[in-house]
Parts: structure tokens; C-alpha cells; sequence
């Protein structure tokens, strides 16, 4: 399939079958699938321990990626490595429907980590458009043009739950969870980091998903890890190389917490010697950041703004602000052949639309391009053209021309 699945519940990390069903739900068995494909509970990791190479995740990771990447290209722009988080209210429990854009597809394996193309209209209103696809992998090319990881995880809490959960709302209660697939996240990456020594990783994200990776990241450089583990921790860190946050509904402050984390200096110079590269896409017109990211999220000290409307709201050479419904943007991407939208008047469903940040086609073929065409997006080059972008503009009403 040149894609692998895994989903995160409450009880454990899974192995799903090749749709991303849970079809096993006993302990992880390396042998129940088709060609051998694991299934089952991998079990929790709880924050702190890592796998070891006897450990289910590794196990399960070593054995799809010779299923599924038996042809990965050593060139990371010929044939990238991406792990796909998804955003709020998905749960990997629930059954496939096919099509995906069904009502009640709540499987991110079902609804977007799929490889199938169907209207763009339809696509739009469902928010089914398939990441995979969009972002240049191929179904069953043993991963010659690279290899997806669609990482699934429960951020679809019941009502019930949430009652249980001192009395949080439902978005408070999914967003507290992305901290414990954080590090789960950071298990998978460390894994690979162990079973393909050398290769670089990408990470693909969407509103919610966005503080799954930036907890993954700020734990991960947290400089109090046990020593134990130090060393393994920095290679997560080193091997990441793109993050492309799509619509993020992560907090400023989080953010900025886990950039001052990763440029931490020590006597000897960088923590780290190298640090990936985001890239945050962002649109002031997203209502639904405006309700769900900044006013039903937990009570925290310090501003509510989140990511996917102000930006990182500070310089840094990793870090750079794409505001897609800013018409200074958007004329900039038009003469490189791109037409692109952000939460503006461009369609009918683009009108307040949370998800138009991958379910317009060519918002989609830039996120592509930063990975597949590396040397044309650089973070320098982009940061090159003046006055666009590492700054928001304050739009507010659908299509409002920006102003500094």
C-alpha cells in the first residue's frame, strides 16, 4: 500500500489491518494480516520509556517497512518519508465507510489517509480529500514514491467521557489528550530513527494535530528527559525535516515554549545540530479556530491565540507564517502558477471553512512541492520575499484585503 497505519486508543497503540480497521483488538500478533502484516495492541508508552528492538511497535514498524518501502528511494525529495496526524473529532475505532466523505466516517484511515479521488466538490464539503494522494504518494508502489505513516489517534471524546474528565468540554478533553499521542508519536519516530538510521522524516498535520506535533517536539527536547534516553531523543529531533502545521490549533505560547526548547544553546554551542523546518500555514479568517482553538480549549495561563491565526508571532530562521487568505500571498503564488485560498470567498465551501487547508487542490500541490521540490522551498527563499511572509496580516470579513 506504500502507507502504514497505526492508531492510538485509550488502551494501546494498534496495528489496524491494510483499511486502518481494527479488526484485532488482542495482543499485537506479527502474523494475522495479509503478506504477514501485523495486527493488534501494541499496548501504552508511557511518557518516558521508549521501545526497545524486542518491543510490538518496533517489531510491527520493521516488518511493514519491508512490506511497504521495499523500494524507498534514498533521495528524500524523490520519495519522502511523512507521518499524516490528523485533527479533532476522528476516532480510528470506527468502522471504514466507503466512500469516505460517508457521515459518520470518523476513521482518519477511512476519511483521509486514503488514496481514492472523487469530485473536488464533494471532497470539499465532506472534507474527505485524501492526504496521501494529494501529497504525491502512489497506492501500491512498495514506496517508490516514498512512504506515508497515517497516525491515527482518538480525538473524538463522547459526551460521557467528557462529564468523567472533570467536567471538560469535548474539544478540552481531545485537545488534553494529543499530549499522551505526543509521545507515542515521538515513540514512532524514535523507532524509525533506529530501524532506518540516516533517512529524514517529514510531519504533515491539521488543526488539533498540530499539538500532537508540537508536543511531540516539545517533549522530545525537554532538557529534563531521563539521561537514559537523551541521546535517542536527540535523534528524533535530528531526524525530522519538514513540519508542515496546516490550520494549527495549538497555543502561541506552545509553540514558542517548543522553538525555545529546540534552539537551546550549551557551553559547547547547539543542543542540537540540526532542527527542522516549519512550515505554518495560516488564515485569519478561520472561525473555527476563532471558537473551538481559542475558547473552548482548557484554562491556561497567558494568551488563548493559537498558531493557525497569529503564527509563531516571533522571528526564527526554522519558522515561517504562509497566511494563504492574504491577497499579497496569494498574488505572490498566482505568478508561480498556484491559485490558492484561505478562509475567504475563493469557493462556495471555502466560507469558513476550517478544512479548505487541504481540501483545495492546490493548497494541497504546495504542500506537495515543499516536499517533493526541496531545494525551491527553502525556508530562506521564502523568508526572502519581502514584507510576505513570518508576518499576519489582520484580516477580518471573508476576502478582506490584508493590511501591515
Amino acid at each position: 500500500m506504500s502507507i502504514i497505519r497505526l492508531s492510538l486508543l485509550e488502551d494501546g497503540l494498534y496495528a489496524p489491518d491494510e483499511h486502518g480497521v481494527i479488526t484485532y483488538d488482542g495482543p499485537f500478533s506479527a502474523r494475522r494480516g495479509p503478506d504477514n502484516r501485523a495486527l493488534g495492541n501494541m499496548g501504552v508508552l508511557d511518557r518516558g520509556t521508549l521501545p526497545d528492538a524486542r518491543h510490538p511497535l518496533t517489531r510491527h514498524l520493521d516488518r511493514a517497512l519491508k512490506i511497504e518501502a521495499a523500494s524507498l528511494p534514498d533521495d528524500a525529495a524523490a520519495g519522502p518519508l511523512a507521518i499524516l496526524i490528523h485533527g479533532f473529532q476522528f476516532d480510528p475505532a470506527t468502522a471504514r465507510f466507503c466512500p469516505p466523505h460517508h457521515p459518520k466516517a470518523t476513521n482518519p484511515h477511512c476519511r483521509l489517509y486514503h488514496f481514492d479521488e472523487h469530485d473536488e466538490a464533494v471532497e470539499m464539503r465532506h472534507h474527505s480529500t485524501g492526504w496521501p494522494r494529494g501529497l504525491g504518494f502512489e497506492r501500491d508502489d512498495a514506496g517508490r514514491a516514498g512512504l506515508a505513516i497515517g497516525f491515527g489517534w482518538d480525538s473524538n471524546p463522547s459526551l460521557f467521557e467528557s462529564l468523567f474528565e472533570h467536567g471538560l468540554n469535548h474539544y478540552a478533553v481531545a485537545y488534553n489528550r494529543a499530549e499522551i499521542a505526543a509521545w507515542h508519536l515521538v515513540a514512532v519516530i524514535e523507532t524509525l530513527t533506529r530501524l532506518a538510521p540516516g533517512r529524514r522524516i517529514d510531519l504533515f498535520c491539521h488543526s488539533l494535530g498540530s499539538r500532537v506535533v508540537l508536543r511531540a517536539l516539545a517533549q522530545a527536547a525537554d532538557p529534563k528527559v531521563p539521561d537514559a534516553i537523551t541521546a535517542r531523543l536527540g535523534r528524533v529531533i535530528e531526524a525530522l525535516d519538514r513540519v508542515i502545521l496546516l490550520a494549527g490549533a495549538e497555543k502561541v505560547l506552545e509553540a514558542q515554549l517548543m522553538m525555545t526548547r529546540l534552539n537551546r544553546r550549551t557551553p559547547d554551542g547547539p543542543r542540537f545540530a540540526r532542527v527542522p523546518d516549519f512550515y505554518n500555514i495560516v488564515s485569519r479568517e478561520n472561525d473555527v479556530l476563532d471558537k473551538l482553538g481559542e475558547n473552548f480549549g482548557p484554562a491556561a495561563p497567558g494568551s488563548k491565540q493559537v498558531i493557525g491565526h497569529n503564527g509563531l508571532e516571533a522571528r526564527d530562521p526554522s519558522w515561517v507564517d504562509i497566511q494563504l487568505d492574504d491577497a499579497a500571498v496569494a498574488a505572490w503564488f498566482r505568478e508561480r502558477g498556484y491559485t490558492v485560498s484561505g478562509d475567504n470567498e475563493s469557493s462556495l465551501f471555502a466560507v469558513l471553512d476550517h478544512w479548505i487547508h487541504y481540501t483545495w487542490r492546490d493548497n494541497m500541490r504546495i504542500y506537495r512541492d515543499i516536499l517533493r521540490s526541496r531545494p525551491d522551498w527553502t525556508i530562506a527563499s521564502l523568508k526572502a520575499a519581502p514584507a510576505l511572509f513570518d508576518r499576519v496580516r489582520l484580516n477580518r470579513g471573508p476576502g478582506a484585503v490584508g493590511f501591515g
